[in-house]
């Protein structure tokens, strides 16, 4: 499926924070689900979905999963069964996280989303991050 400018952006943004946060601004460690990115490189499969942005450190171990998501996506119910997917899995791994990229408006409704799935696959200890300050 093709994805959109605004997509493309969010993702963009999300790879630029993680590569800063967990890898000292070095990307090559993140796998990216993009066209260009070869099949070597792109996110596994996390409960039968692909997040946009996928990467483990061995030391010290952790997972961060990333997704980036424009306003008609946030809302929609695959939406919220790829959240909770991702949570499920972030949970797995000590102190991971899990990155949402959303537009700027649609930001505290995106901390919600994530709170409420938190609470219900009783993940609360998962870090989660979501990004603001973007164009939307």
């Amino acid at each position: 499926m093709g994805e959109s400018a605004q997509h493309m952006k969010l993702v963009k943004s999300l790879v630029e924070w993680v590569a800063q946060a967990y890898f000292e601004n070095d990307a090559g460690q993140i796998l990216i689900d993009s066209p260009e990115s070869s099949a070597s490189a792109k996110p596994p499969r996390v409960y039968g979905f692909v997040p946009d942005v996928y990467a483990e450190r061995a030391m010290p171990r952790n997972l961060v999963i990333g997704e980036a998501k424009t306003t008609h996506d946030l809302e929609s119910r695959h939406t919220r069964d790829q959240l909770a997917a991702f949570l499920m899995r972030c949970g797995q791994v000590p102190d991971s996280a899990l990155v949402l990229a959303v537009p700027w408006h649609m930001t505290r409704f995106a901390r919600a989303l994530l709170r409420v799935l938190q609470r219900q696959a009783d993940v609360r200890q998962v870090m989660t991050v979501v990004l603001d300050k973007l164009e939307g």
